[in-house]
């Protein structure tokens, strides 16, 4: 998808680098996400088959808002046990997606056109969008870095990417996660007197948001110590081997 016979290079030339960089994204997910514990799901949902990852070479031309919903429909309807949707884009020198604010705009336009065209019933499952992307920084590298700032560092892929995750498989684990906060909460009230108990009980509710259970554990696991220099190291480990695949150097395909 997104491939024409403008990209620069032989056919064979251009089928190897877009392998090489498919193959960096996959180590993306296994060394950061995975073997990190950012995601709750990533493992299973790739060794089930359940990922799928629609590569836009930009360098043959541009790909519409409108033409990215077709190509998640069209994956949606090929694999109907996909989970996971990784649009990734490839991006020429001074392409406006080359800025992390650009590509932003493209998702939320992406959102747009997919529910217009198919978020309908019977037309195609809902998706969570999200946005990754190689240049995203610290909003204030002068401030120390906390769980939402986190966010976005975790997200630097070696390209643009627009993770979409079937709805139906996050609002399950949403469910999971109210009923996990609901017992915990339950349990650190039973501590308390008799009085307090009534009073808490009708008065305060557990986090009932799974975004803020994820983000509070990976900031707990790489947010600051060996965990995040061992983090940034990964995350500038991909960033050059994708420079390399760039300047025709290749990727050693290493582990880290």
């Amino acid at each position: 998808m997104g491939e024409s016979d403008e990209a620069p290079g032989g056919a064979d030339e251009r089928a190897a680098e877009r392998a090489a960089i498919t193959a960096l994204h996959e180590r993306y997910l296994r060394e950061v996400v995975e073997e990190l514990n950012l995601c709750p799901f990533a493992r299973r949902s790739r060794e089930q088959g359940r990922v799928e990852r629609p590569l836009f070479d930009l360098r043959a031309g541009e790909v519409s808002a409108g033409a990215c919903a077709d190509a998640l429909a069209e994956v949606s309807r090929a694999n109907p046990a996909v989970e996971v949707v990784l649009l990734t884009f490839i991006t020429p020198p001074g392409h406006a997606w080359g800025d992390p604010e650009g590509f932003d705009l493209h998702v939320r336009a992406l959102r747009d056109a997919y529910e217009a065209a198919y978020q309908k019933p019977g037309r195609g499952p809902r998706y969570y969008m999200v946005a990754f992307h190689p240049a995203y920084t610290p909003r204030d590298p002068r401030r120390p870095i906390t769980q939402d700032t986190l966010v976005p560092l975790i997200r630097r892929t070696p390209d643009p990417v627009i993770q979409c995750i079937r709805a139906d498989l996050l609002d399950g684990f949403r469910k999971q996660a109210q009923a996990v906060a609901e017992a915990r909460f339950r349990a650190e009230i039973a501590k308390l007197g008799p009085e307090l108990q009534a009073l808490l009980a009708h008065a305060v509710q557990p986090d009932p948001e799974l975004s803020s259970d994820i983000a509070r554990s990976n900031y707990e696991s790489v947010g600051a110590g060996e965990g995040r220099e061992d983090f940034e190291r990964r995350i500038a480990g991909l960033l050059e081997a994708r420079r390399r695949i760039d300047r025709g150097d290749g990727d050693d395909d290493g582990d880290g």
